[in-house]
């Protein structure tokens, strides 16, 4: 009787705390974050906040270094220790320790260490080791084993879920960044001002389309993951292929690489995406699924992720033979939506992207180059 009831109270001992901990955590962060950010009761004088605006700018200016100091500190410390969740795909930090709001009074901080994600994963572990070492140690007997065994199944049931929720809690709080691929020296040689084919000059319609150009080109290699830059358009003849128009950033080495596509390359069916006539340009083109012309039809950006990993690499020989991603955009032009296919001159327009980090374009990187884009297209006109 005495060994049951011992054993029942461990249970109750492992269950009661974890619930504890569970149910205060989300109070705890709650009260803590309305205590930081509890607006001031004080009537608004324009004087003192003028005072309060321009003493704050010195404050800025008069610790900067010492802020740029800290913050290279955090960093260091934080980025460069993961955590022992670590994998070779994902970086787990914990965030407890650079969390914690300051001036924070005793109870507080006792809180907010009790449901800190290291004490939770911590408890948690302990709490589910116990219960299953109390399961694998302890064998009823006599007369009331069955009655025993079945109360103490109920109690443990309650000590799993109890414990569990204090380490999913520790679990969810973690900072968990998938980890990036590596950059690659991409090779070739690096051009900062922007490159045109002079074999193509017939192309190059306006001065303002050179200009234009030339700043797009310029801004999506400052402004994105991209390091290399090229436009292409077809010839619009009775072969219609591709061929390089303008270029920036790292180029191959090979002059002839850079300004033809080789005849060993028989087809782009990549690039022969940007032919396309899609009904769901507004869709995932432009920012906000508008764009300046007010067009609404029209080819999509074709994404390229991880470049080495696919056959159809071997078409892009205007880019770097290691290059990591390649992002695909359509130059839309006013003549492509009133014709429904091409621009007057039978010609598709195309920018396409390389960089040296695999998968490295956002959503948001891609929507921004696809704005890019219309304003060559907008120059064409």
């Amino acid at each position: 009787m005495i060994k049951r009831t011992l054993i029942l109270r461990l249970s109750i001992s492992i269950a009661v705390p974890s619930v504890a901990i569970a149910s205060a955590s989300s109070w705890t962060t709650a009260n803590i974050l309305l205590r930081s950010r509890r607006p001031s009761t004080l009537p608004y004088d324009p004087s003192s906040a003028i005072a309060f605006h321009v003493s704050k700018v010195r404050r800025g200016r008069a610790h900067q270094k010492s802020h740029l100091i800290s913050s290279t500190a955090i960093h260091a410390t934080d980025n460069d220790q993961p955590s022992f969740l670590s994998t070779n795909k994902a970086k787990v930090q914990f965030t407890s320790s650079n969390q914690t709001p300051a001036n924070l009074s005793p109870i507080d901080s006792l809180f907010l260490t009790l449901t800190s994600d290291r004490t939770s994963l911590t408890l948690g572990s302990i709490g589910i080791f116990l219960l299953l070492l109390n399961r694998l140690l302890t064998f009823p007997d006599g007369e009331d084993a069955v009655m025993y065994e079945a109360s103490r199944s109920r109690i443990d049931l309650l000590a799993v879920f109890a414990a569990g929720s204090v380490l999913l809690n520790g679990i969810t709080k973690l900072d968990v960044t998938s980890v990036q691929a590596e950059r690659v020296a991409l090779d070739g040689i690096r051009s900062d001002q922007v490159i045109w084919n002079d074999e193509k000059k017939n192309f190059v319609e306006t001065e303002d389309f050179v200009s234009t150009t030339n700043w797009a080109l310029s801004s999506l290699i400052k402004c994105s993951p991209a390091r290399t830059a090229v436009l292409l358009a077809t010839s619009g003849g009775a072969n219609n292929q591709w061929a390089p128009i303008a270029m920036v950033g790292v180029l191959p080495t090979d002059i002839e690489l850079r300004f033809s596509i080789p005849s060993s390359v028989t087809s782009t069916p990549i690039l022969d995406r940007m032919r396309r006539y899609s009904e769901s340009y507004g869709k995932g083109g432009s920012v906000a699924g508008s764009s300046s012309l007010g067009r609404n039809k029209g080819p999509k950006e074709s994404y390229l992720p991880t470049l080495q990993a696919l056959p159809g690499r071997v078409e892009f020989t205007y880019l770097p033979s290691n290059t990591q991603e390649v992002l695909v955009l359509p130059v839309p032009t006013e003549s492509a939506v009133i014709g429904g296919d091409s621009t007057e001159d039978g010609r598709y327009w195309a920018i396409v992207l390389g960089g040296d980090t695999a998968k490295s374009f956002t959503p948001k990187d891609v929507a921004w180059c696809r704005e890019i884009s219309t304003w060559i297209g907008d120059s064409l006109v």
